[in-house]
């Protein structure tokens, strides 16, 4: 067997592919945060917004309480009207 040929291993390639390897890891890790802290960016955006849709909407409900509040207050009023004229009309036709 002396005409065995020795093969070196390639170890400097090997090192090269683990480095551009790790290279192209880092850079879509470095685009995965980015894109992450676009989409944290955009929830809190939209957080906000939902923030300002809820306080108007509690603004509008204290509004409308406030309307049914004058509308009791008037109902109440109508209520002695109808009571007031029902008394006089029992008074009428009791002495008629």
């Amino acid at each position: 067997m002396t005409d065995a040929m020795i093969i070196p291993f390639p170890l400097q390639d090997h090192k090269q592919q683990e480095r551009a390897r790790l290279r192209r890891a880092m850079t879509d890790l470095q685009a995965a945060v980015a894109e992450q802290k676009q989409a944290v960016s955009e929830w809190r955006f939209a957080l906000a917004e939902l923030g300002i849709g809820v306080a108007g909407l509690g603004q509008a409900l204290i509004s409308y309480q406030d309307s049914l509040g004058g509308v009791e207050t008037q109902l109440g009023g109508l209520k002695r009207e109808a009571a007031d004229l029902q008394a006089t009309a029992q008074a009428l036709s009791a002495g008629l």
